[in-house]
């Protein structure tokens, strides 16, 4: 288990409720864009000894929705987020998501994500958010 984050990785701001407790989550500028990322541990496991898939889901829903309030300075919420299972890894795994902003209307944001342990793709993501006006 990874005793401090990689390189460049900072805490994002502690948050009440599921993100804490999934969490903590952090935050990185890459040459590729923006990274969030997490170090798995025991209480993210199933009965088959890989991380669980919720984990991974919670974890990369606040990586997409952290992408849209970083692209619109705006509060969001997730309408759908449409996923697809590659590959696991076991608990204990550091996990990077990274995500891409397709597209910002008025109203929705269209994001794509992946997460990641080491060089191995775990799951692709597609999203839409609600982008509140306040």
């Amino acid at each position: 288990m990874t005793a401090s984050p990689p390189e460049g990785f900072k805490l994002l701001p502690n948050r009440p409720g599921f993100i804490d407790h999934n969490g903590p989550y952090y935050w990185r500028e890459s040459e590729a864009g923006p990274e969030w990322g997490f170090q798995s541990d025991e209480r993210h496991g199933n009965p088959y000894g890989y991380i669980h898939g919720g984990a991974i889901l919670g974890f990369l829903d606040t990586a997409l929705g952290s992408a849209v309030f970083a692209a619109t300075k705006r509060k969001c919420a997730t309408v759908s987020l449409d996923s697809r299972f590659v590959s696991g890894t076991a608990p204990g795994s550091w996990i990077i998501g990274r995500t891409i902003v397709k597209k910002i209307t008025r109203t929705f944001a269209f994001v794509d994500g992946e997460a990641f342990a080491d060089d191995k793709l775990l799951v692709t993501a597609a999203a839409v958010f609600r982008v509140f006006d306040e």
